[in-house]
């Protein structure tokens, strides 16, 4: 009995390491043509992203923000007009599950290769102004973002700061990691305009708004100041990253 433990002790991470990589059922990957709208649907069993940039479902499948991937600007800007269309399932699998699947199909569709450093580069912290936040704390409930047609802003309800501060990092205006310094760890209630967003569009005219990418123009640093109390600093921080090796433009489909 004895040794017959000691074996299973030590076959045990050999059985964990044999365990097969979870994979979808079936999946549909294509290059988007065609334009309009992204769709993001993802519930047990299935997901159908349709219109989404490389960058994106790289960031899906490895939990990093676009910053912390380093490759060719068409796999991972925002902007880029390479955009692909995923469609799997994978019967009984919840969506963390699900998420984990992406990164061996992008491998798979893709030949995705890349490895994982850490370098210094360059970040904005995210501070509070000497005379406080602008805003208070939220009231406990879910968090939303919505937009406030009368005034252009966008309105965050019960919103981690951290959050906020992954989302200035994803503007084409501030163009570099914004790391959350303000010290603020609740989730606060608050308006603001990050874009040239005028007054009066109505909500299905705000995706066709003609938003400044040109930092100069933007009115992220100063309505940051103004209407939040908020200010991005110029730093240098240690991020860790993954850099591409090798990728696909044109994926194997089916």
């Amino acid at each position: 009995m004895m040794v017959l433990a000691a074996l299973f002790s030590l076959s045990r991470p050999w059985i964990i390491l044999a365990q097969p990589t979870p994979a979808f059922d079936v999946a549909s990957v294509k290059i988007h043509k065609g334009g309009g709208g992204t769709t993001r649907e993802m519930e047990p069993g299935s997901l159908r992203y349709i219109n989404i940039t490389l960058g994106e479902f790289m960031r899906m499948a490895y939990g990093v923000r676009n910053y912390q991937i380093i490759g060719p600007d068409w796999a991972v800007k925002n902007a880029s007009s390479d955009r692909y269309d995923i469609v799997a399932k994978a019967a009984g699998a919840g969506t963390e599950e699900l998420r984990r699947m992406i990164g061996p199909l992008l491998a798979d569709r893709f030949q995705l290769r890349f490895h994982r450093e850490t370098r210094e580069l360059p970040v904005y912290g995210l501070v509070v102004l000497k005379g406080g936040p602008k805003f208070k704390e939220g009231d406990g409930g879910e968090f939303s973002v919505s937009y406030d047609g009368a005034t252009g802003n966008m309105v965050y309800k019960n919103y981690p700061i951290e959050a906020f501060a992954g989302l200035l990092s994803n503007l084409p205006a501030v163009s570099r990691p914004v790391l959350d310094k303000t010290g603020l760890p609740g989730k606060y209630t608050f308006n603001v305009n990050l874009n040239n967003l005028p007054a009066g569009l109505a909500i299905g005219d705000v995706k066709k708004a003609d938003v400044s990418a040109d930092p100069v123009d933007s009115p992220v640093f100063t309505n940051l100041q103004e209407q939040l109390g908020l200010k991005l600093e110029a730093q240098k921080a240690v991020i860790d990253v993954i850099v591409i090796d090798h990728v696909e433009r044109i994926p194997v489909e089916n």
